[in-house]
């Protein structure tokens, strides 16, 4: 093959770029590769039946989304959807319609405008008028939109798997809720999933106070409320804490993963990445640390970067505070803690050191999959940095009154619930594997489970209603910052789903509409004054005004620090006893977006993985296993195994395994049926973030996954022109000097027929589109 020779110079940072191992070590698989525009079976697809599979099932929720099942828009509080008999105001045919909403998540909201094509929602973007979001969202915002037009989500209601009428299913709701009214809802379980809403928490308090004995459950697969724990405990009060990026110069992230996928991704990016922003050459840059197991997005974005094992971030946390504290002496009894075997001491200290240059200035930040003893270490190193009130802010945190899966697995299992109500979520799939939930769900006598999908819970309830997606419900919502906004619908209910708001009032006997029951809480924290004028403003803006949560002061508690890290405990890992690690996917959570189609097919931003998900290695790891890349392989932890193929990703921690939720479905729609591996199987109460002393062991079997790393190779000719900072400081204009010269003209591939007239020029060509 001819040698491509570089057409620029070396990049002035003088690093040399690979897409993958096969690129570095330049092997035949990858040569073959690149002479191809497109890799096999990219650029074929010779098999007719599952090329149709394929289309026929992406194509699905298109044809949804374009016949609309004649819905209209709807920012009134419409019962019925009816044709026009009067045009309605300001409203024209095939003019698009915009609306302010909000995307509730697990602990706030993305503000949004949603865009409404003749009364179909095509398209959400982040509200600029929000005063801290401005305009950001997610991917899984963005693909929200898709889901409201998924045909394999729950478009009945069910009673024993059986369709039922509507009515049929809100008076047995009722009648079980009369039921439970008369001995004070003594036997009543109802399992909730995390959500910011004061609507919720108004109609929750009503409910307990007629139903007082009734018991209360959340559970959400991926851990959110770790750093809430942590901070209530250390500084004595219900406090949460909020991290300032845009204030930040120095930032050590503990295993959290804050760019890719945690909690209010959207507004972190933004605020980390405007410290980022050189305007002129004397600007300064902030500083990323990040200790990590996995190759992580905020990893990918680290100025210095150590790989280890997530058990061991504990020990790595403890020896960057025993630093400070040699310095400050602000946390007495921290002194102990010393580095793991195998971390870069020097790493450590320098770390500490400029932590200590930059006090009121830095953020230190625990990932959501460490132990509540990390959060307390990261909450008392900040404030021993003097950047709480300043780059870390603390709010006053509703308190949570409501038990744990675990608890309610332990009353089920004790005979004490005699119908349990679950709101969303899917515990037959990702409850803990210690729990045995289908077996403990069954010794509720009935249950009743609102649901977007007819899934894996689907078949052990009693009775099933279809909940409705967002972008079809009233209701409300908190953004991280404490301000109010408003989920108002933009279509009616395409399949007659329930809000959860609707369903909780029902439950308590209520029979108020969702629109009213945010309007009521709205005038509750609004005021009674001018109450429709602020309503229909609130409606309009998205959000309201001043309602963001005020910051709270409160003092470090010392002993609650050490009575938190006495529990930690040394950790040892191996090739003999690895590590699993258990981590949200960047394209599925924690598998509630399984059946969307385009979150399927987006590349995972560090593997460019599709479709699919691997047990990732690092390099060492896999010589040490003697396993190959997409091998498959039995991973045991205690009693429980798994299988998986073997990805081999470079950045990751020696003797960890990551393995990402979500995948491995055995009951959902067309597109995620049995995509992947199920890892919940593996994950127990007490290793929900991750776990030691696993085995893999080889098998004779091979998996191809598919992959977009190679595609597109650049060969040698750069993307973009790069320097580091001082480069970029000695000579601002480094990348004008850096054009890549122009191709030389050979000679055309047709002659051109002016020649013989002494015409000189190149074949032009052009095409035009009658539209």
């Amino acid at each position: 093959m001819k040698t491509i020779p570089p057409i620029c110079p070396e990049p002035e940072s003088g690093r040399k770029y690979w897409s993958s191992l096969d690129s570095l070590e330049q092997t035949p698989e990858f040569r073959q590769w690149v002479e191809r525009e497109f890799p096999q079976g990219a650029s074929e697809w010779t098999d007719p039946v599952s090329r149709r599979h394929f289309v026929k099932i992406m194509s699905a929720s298109f044809m949804l989304a374009g016949l609309g099942l004649g819905a209209s828009g709807c920012r009134r509080p419409e019962q019925k959807i009816l044709p026009f008999s009067k045009m309605p105001e300001n409203f024209v045919h095939g003019v698009p319609q915009f609306y302010a909403t909000a995307m509730p998540t697990r602990t706030g909201a993305v503000a949004l405008v949603a865009k409404s094509h003749d009364g179909r929602p095509v398209k959400v973007e982040g509200n600029v008028m929000h005063p801290d979001s401005n305009g950001g969202t997610d991917r899984w915002t963005q693909a929200s939109i898709l889901s409201l037009y998924d045909p394999d989500r729950a478009i009945r209601f069910a009673k024993a798997g059986e369709t039922t009428g509507a009515q049929t299913a809100w008076d047995a709701l009722e009648q079980m809720g009369k039921a439970s009214a008369a001995n004070g809802g003594k036997g009543l379980a109802i399992l909730l999933e995390q959500k910011n809403s004061p609507s919720r928490r108004r109609l929750q308090a009503k409910v307990a106070q007629k139903l007082p004995q009734a018991k209360w459950y959340t559970y959400e697969p991926v851990e959110t409320q770790s750093g809430v724990r942590a901070a209530t405990k250390v500084f004595g009060k219900p406090v949460k804490p909020t991290y300032q990026f845009d204030h930040a110069a120095i930032v050590l992230s503990l295993d959290s993963d804050f760019l890719g996928v945690e909690e209010d991704v959207h507004n972190n990016i933004r605020k980390f990445s405007a410290r980022r922003t050189l305007e002129k050459p004397s600007d300064s840059l902030n500083r990323l640390y990040v200790v990590e197991s996995m190759f992580s997005l905020t990893g990918f974005n680290a100025d210095h970067r150590m790989r280890i094992a997530s058990s061991l971030i504990a020990q790595v946390a403890g020896a960057i505070a025993a630093e400070v504290t040699r310095q400050t002496g602000a946390i007495a009894g921290l002194e102990k803690f010393a580095a793991p075997a195998g971390a870069n001491t020097q790493w450590i200290s320098e770390c500490a050191k400029d932590l200590l240059r930059h006090r009121g200035q830095s953020i230190v930040i625990a990932g959501q999959r460490q132990p509540e003893a990390v959060h307390a270490l990261a909450l008392a190193l900040n404030s021993a940095l003097g950047n709480v009130g300043k780059t870390v802010m603390l709010q006053e945190a509703p308190e949570s009154k409501e038990g744990t899966i675990q608890e309610l697995a332990k009353s089920l299992n004790d005979r004490e619930v005699e119908s349990l109500v679950i709101l969303g979520g899917n515990p037959v799939y990702n409850a803990p594997a210690d729990l045995d939930w289908i077996n403990t769900q069954r010794k509720a006598k009935a249950v009743y489970r609102l649901g977007y999908y007819e899934d894996e819970t689907f078949p052990f309830c009693n009775w099933h209603f279809p909940l409705a997606h967002y972008l079809e419900s009233w209701g409300d919502a908190k953004t991280s910052d404490g301000t109010l906004v408003p989920i108002q619908p933009l279509i009616a209910p395409l399949f007659g789903g329930v809000t959860e708001l609707e369903f909780l009032a029902r439950l308590g006997g209520d029979s108020g509409s969702p629109y009213d029951i945010a309007r009521e809480t709205f005038a509750e924290i609004a005021g009674k004054d001018q109450v429709e004028e602020r309503w229909k403003k609130f409606l309009h803006d998205g959000f309201l005004p001043n309602s963001a949560a005020e910051p709270v002061e409160a003092e470090l508690n010392t002993s609650a620090v050490s009575e938190a890290v006495a529990s930690l405990k040394p950790a040892t890992v191996s090739k003999d006893s690895l590590e699993v690690v258990f981590h949200q996917d960047y394209s599925l959570d924690d598998g509630r977006y399984n059946n969307n189609g385009w979150l399927q097919e987006m590349p995972d931003p560090i593997t460019k993985m599709v479709w699919d998900n691997a047990v990732m290695v690092s390099r060492k790891t896999a010589i040490d296993l003697g396993v190959e890349n997409m091998e498959f392989v039995e991973i045991k932890l205690g009693a429980r195994k798994i299988y998986g193929p073997i990805w081999i990703q470079p950045g990751y921690a020696d003797n960890s395994l990551g393995l990402a939720l979500g995948y491995g479905r055995e009951r959902t729609g067309r597109v995620g049926q049995k995509v992947g591996f199920n890892v919940y199987p593996l994950r127990t109460s007490d290793h929900m973030g991750f776990a030691t002393g696993a085995t893999a062991t080889r098998t004779s079997e091979k998996y191809t996954l598919a992959c977009t790393q190679d595609h597109w190779s650049m060969e040698g000719r750069p993307i973009i022109r790069e320097a580091n900072l001082d480069q970029y400081r000695e000579n601002p204009g480094f990348a004008k000097g850096m054009n890549a010269p122009e191709p030389p003209i050979e000679k055309p591939l047709y002659p051109n027929p002016f020649d013989a007239l002494k015409v000189t020029g190149l074949h032009q060509w052009g095409m035009s589109i009658d539209l």
